[in-house]
């Protein structure tokens, strides 16, 4: 049962209020902060699980705990400094964190890292753990650079929801998916960009990227329908026919990493995307 974690001379330890051990390796251990409150830096996070394809870390949270800043040096394991002739049989820390009880619930934002330098998180998932440790589920609100940095409050609020989850949809088929599988979520994402940002083009609401893309050019504005259109032109290689009907080679990564440009240059010429 894991209640405090304290760090001395550079190193982490775990352990309860009678015991510590060495943390081995090197432990990812955050600053924590919910977003829209004071920020204290009384919280931490520490990392158990990282997948970086899923956006998804799971960890637990710990409090500053200011009244305990020692235990006895001969109950702390592998303390590499050890005097053992020291008298006062005491290992001071630098700072203590106890097991912290708050209650998280699901969709609360929150910043992990110190100010200036952090990532925001959305909460999935809070749970107790052995009637002490609480235990998050977060997921990543970045696109963690397979697309350009959003700005959310750009997009319609009626299609933020369906704009966001298409693209969330682009970001982990690129880190794990076939490239058919790649090019066929940016297909779907950018009949919702299009449909979002000119509503005329789709009155009926059906995500036709084709009809969409000759929308644009009826519109004149052919640089976004030649970016639609060359992601509709990759989604048709990418059937499993295309070649034995056209005689056209199996898609490639670098197809689906086309199909990914053509998308962010939809976004970035919406101005729902920072401009790098």
């Amino acid at each position: 049962m894991i209640q405090y974690i304290a760090e001395a001379q550079g190193l982490w330890y775990e352990g309860s209020g009678s015991w510590l051990r060495r943390v081995q390796g090197n432990p990812m251990i955050l600053s924590l902060s919910v977003v829209g409150e004071a920020r204290t830096g009384e919280l931490l996070f520490h990392e158990d699980y990282f997948n970086s394809a899923t956006r998804i870390r799971r960890g637990r949270v710990f409090k500053k705990d200011n009244t305990r800043n020692s235990w006895e040096a001969n109950c702390v394991a592998r303390f590499p400094h050890r005097d053992l002739k020291n008298a006062a049989n005491r290992f001071d820390v630098n700072r203590a964190y106890r097991a912290a009880g708050i209650q998280l619930k699901s969709g609360v934002e929150i910043e992990l890292g110190d100010q200036g330098s952090g990532s925001r998180w959305i909460v999935v998932l809070s749970e107790r753990i052995d009637l002490h440790e609480q235990c998050l589920t977060l997921k990543s609100k970045t696109l963690f650079g397979v697309l350009p940095e959003l700005i959310p409050d750009r997009i319609p609020d009626s299609n933020r929801h369906d704009v966001m989850g298409s693209l969330d949809a682009v970001v982990e088929a690129a880190s794990v998916l076939a490239p058919q599988a790649v090019i066929d979520a940016c297909r779907i994402a950018a009949s919702y960009v299009i449909s979002a940002k000119f509503p005329d083009s789709n009155p009926e609401g059906k995500q036709d990227l084709g009809k969409l893309v000759k929308y644009l050019g009826r519109e004149d504005k052919r640089a976004l329908a030649d970016a639609g259109d060359l992601i509709n032109s990759l989604h048709s290689r990418a059937k499993a026919n295309a070649a034995a009907s056209y005689g056209t080679r199996p898609v490639s990564r670098q197809d689906a990493g086309l199909a990914v440009g053509a998308l962010t240059f939809l976004l970035q010429d919406a101005e729902w995307a920072v401009n790098e």
